[in-house]
């Protein structure tokens, strides 16, 4: 007698192997005869690899049995405190957050310093002015005060002007020759003036 499609595929998932064309009934009940004791003796041995494979990888073992806890009454019961003292640990680090703002926005400056032992402005200094920029401030004069770019004391486009100025400044610094004629001589006769 031929087997069922359901015994045949039981087979094949129990051994792994595909059952020849032609089996009988009789061939297949001894076949399962013979593969009882081989799984009962097998038992222990894939339990144990189960073991070794639990001890290889005990992140991935302690997150599977973590999560198989959790499912619990006693595991809900811990997610619960676990919630309630994860937000009031939030809202006792906003609290200091607020306080540490607030603090810094009412306290006065000499407060701040007289805590701080030492002065955070510094009155009464000024930068010290380049050579450089002051060739540059009296060449923007020298041009302010000729014809060239309109009528004496007045610029008419002074982006233009600081340009050729810082040009001209440049070039005398490098020690480069300047065009003695025009705006140029003009800027550079200041120039050299501060530049010496």
């Amino acid at each position: 007698m031929a087997l069922s499609k359901a015994e045949i595929a039981l087979y094949a998932y129990a051994t792994g192997r595909v059952l020849p064309k032609g089996t009988t009934r009789k061939v297949f009940t001894k076949a399962i005869q013979v593969l009882t004791p081989v799984a009962t003796r097998a038992t222990p041995v894939v339990a144990r690899g189960a073991a070794s494979i639990a001890a290889a990888n005990p992140a991935v073992t302690g997150i599977g049995l973590g999560l198989g806890a959790l499912q619990t009454g006693p595991g809900q019961a811990l997610l619960d405190a676990a919630a309630v003292r994860g937000a009031a640990d939030r809202i006792a680090v906003q609290q200091a957050i607020d306080e540490t703002i607030f603090r810094t926005q009412t306290q006065t400056l000499p407060q701040i310093e007289a805590g701080l032992g030492i002065p955070l402005v510094q009155k009464g200094l000024k930068r010290k002015a380049t050579k450089y920029g002051k060739a540059i401030k009296a060449g923007i004069a020298a041009a302010k005060a000729s014809k060239y770019d309109g009528k004496p004391g007045n610029l008419t486009n002074v982006k233009k002007t600081f340009s050729t100025v810082s040009k001209v400044a440049s070039a005398i610094n490098k020690g480069k020759k300047v065009s003695k004629a025009g705006i140029r001589g003009t800027i550079g006769r200041a120039v050299r003036k501060v530049l010496k």
